[in-house]
C-alpha cells in the first residue's frame, strides 16, 4: 500500500510541470493536468488536515472573497442561468492559485515546473521562426493534426505568421514572460544559452509577433530587468544597442504597422465609426463605467455584462449594435465591477495590491506587474489559457522559500 501511495506521488510530482510543459502547446493537456493537480492538492490537504498553508499569503483572502462574492451574486444576476455557471467556472480558476501554491510547497518541485516551462516555450519558440520564415508549410502540419483527431487549430491561428497553437495574445504574454525569466537565468548561472533564449524571445514578441499587450509587457519587463537584474553597463549598453538596430531593420515593420494600426483606429473613432479594436475596448469600457454608475454596490451579478451591454446598445445610437454583444470586455476591472459593484472592483484591486506588496524577488515583481497589465488590456482571469499561466506563475514564483541556485 506505502509501495502504491509513494508511486502517486510521483506521478503527481510532475502532473503541475507537465501542465506548464503544454501552455503553449496544447490547452487540453494544460486543462487536464492542472485539474489533476488541484484534485490532488485538496485530497492531500484534507488528508493530513494542513490547511494553514492555504493561508500562507494575503492575497489569497481577497481572492477567496472575491469568489465568494460572485458566486452569492448569482441569486441577483440578471444573467441566463448557462451565462453564469459558463463565468463560474471561468472564475474559479482564482481559486487554483492558493490550491497550486500548497501543492507546491508540499512537493518542492519548483526547480522541475521551470524547466519543464522553459522547454515547452523553447519548442514553441523555435517553431515559430521556423513558421515565420517558412522554412516549412505549417498547413501540411496543421492538416496532419487535424487528420489524426489530435488537434484541430483555428485558422486565425494558422493565418498568423508566428503563431503556432495558441492565438497571438496567449503566445506574445507568455513567451514575453519566458524572455524575461531566461535573462534571469541567464545573469544568475551565467549561461550564454539563457542570454540567447531571452534575446530571440524578446525579439519574437516585439517584431513577429502581432499582440500590442504583448509588446506592453515585454517593453516594461525589459524595464525591471534593466533596473533589477543586469548589472553590467556593459550588457546593458549592448542589449540597448542591438534593440535600436533592430528598430532601423525590416524586422521593425511589424511593430510600426501594428502600433499605427492604433492611429487609424483612432480616426475611425473619430468619425463616429467603432469597429476597430481600440473601438471595441472604448465601447466596452464605456458600458462597463456605465454599469458601475447604475449599480455602484452589488453590480449585476456574475454573468452579467453580456445582458448589460445588450441594453446599453438598445438605447444607444451605435449601429450594426450585434457586432458589440460580448460576454467578455476584454478588461478584468470592468468586467468585475460590472458583475460585482465597487466592492467587488475594490477586492480586485486589493488582490492586485497584495500581489505586489508580497512579492519577494524580481521574478515576483515581474509577475505581478504581468498581472496588472494582462487585466487592463484582457480579462486576464477571464480568458481559458492566460488564466491558467497566471495562476501557474503565482502559485510557483511567490513561494516563501524559492530560489533558483546558480
Amino acid at each position: 500500500m506505502f509501495i502504491k501511495l509513494n508511486q502517486i506521488n510521483i506521478i503527481f510530482m510532475y502532473a503541475l510541470p507537465v501542465a506548464a510543459f503544454s501552455l503553449l502547446i496544447s490547452s487540453a493537456l494544460t486543462n487536464i493536468f492542472l485539474f489533476a493537480s488541484v484534485l490532488y492538492a485538496l485530497q492531500h490537504c484534507i488528508r493530513n488536515s494542513n490547511f494553514q498553508i492555504l493561508f500562507d499569503k494575503q492575497f489569497f483572502k481577497f481572492i477567496y472573497l472575491l469568489f465568494t462574492f460572485l458566486l452569492c451574486s448569482s441569486l441577483y444576476s440578471v444573467a441566463e442561468t448557462a451565462d453564469i455557471l459558463s463565468l463560474l467556472k471561468k472564475y474559479v480558476k482564482l481559486l487554483y492559485i492558493p490550491i497550486l501554491y500548497y501543492l507546491i510547497n508540499v512537493q518542492k518541485n519548483e526547480k522541475i515546473i521551470m524547466e519543464f516551462f522553459i522547454y515547452g516555450c523553447s519548442i514553441i519558440l523555435f517553431l515559430s521562426y521556423i513558421k515565420y520564415y517558412n522554412f516549412f508549410d505549417f498547413s501540411y502540419f496543421y492538416d496532419f493534426l487535424k487528420y489524426i483527431n489530435l488537434a484541430n487549430v483555428q485558422e486565425k491561428i494558422i493565418i498568423t505568421r508566428a503563431s503556432i497553437f495558441q492565438n497571438y495574445i496567449i503566445q506574445g504574454t507568455i513567451l514575453s514572460f519566458y524572455s524575461f525569466l531566461c535573462l534571469y537565468l541567464a545573469t544568475k548561472k551565467n549561461s550564454f544559452i539563457y542570454y540567447i533564449l531571452s534575446f530571440l524571445s524578446f525579439i519574437n514578441v516585439l517584431f513577429l509577433n502581432d499582440s500590442r499587450a504583448a509588446y506592453i509587457i515585454i517593453l516594461c519587463l525589459t524595464l525591471i530587468s534593466f533596473y533589477k537584474i543586469i548589472t553590467n553597463n556593459k550588457i546593458r549598453i549592448c542589449f540597448l544597442l542591438i534593440f535600436i538596430s533592430f528598430m532601423f531593420t525590416q524586422y521593425a515593420s511589424n511593430f510600426e504597422k501594428r502600433v499605427g494600426n492604433i492611429a487609424s483606429d483612432v480616426k475611425l473613432i473619430e468619425n463616429n465609426n467603432y469597429k476597430s479594436s481600440l473601438g471595441l475596448r472604448l465601447t466596452w469600457a464605456k458600458i462597463g463605467l456605465n454599469n458601475l454608475i447604475d449599480s455602484p454596490f452589488y453590480g449585476y451579478g456574475v454573468g452579467s455584462y453580456k445582458v448589460t451591454t445588450e441594453k446599453y446598445l438598445h438605447n444607444s445610437q451605435i449601429v450594426d449594435k450585434q457586432y458589440f454583444v460580448t460576454s467578455n470586455p476584454h478588461n478584468e476591472f470592468i468586467s468585475i465591477s460590472s458583475q460585482l459593484g465597487l466592492p467587488g472592483l475594490i477586492l480586485f484591486l486589493l488582490f492586485m495590491l497584495y500581489l505586489i506588496k508580497e512579492s519577494s524577488g524580481v521574478l515576483s515583481i515581474g509577475v505581478s506587474v504581468l498581472v496588472i497589465i494582462s487585466s487592463t488590456f484582457n480579462s486576464a482571469f477571464y480568458d481559458n489559457m492566460l488564466g491558467l499561466f497566471l495562476v501557474i506563475i503565482i502559485s510557483l514564483l511567490y513561494q516563501k522559500k524559492f530560489k533558483i541556485e546558480k
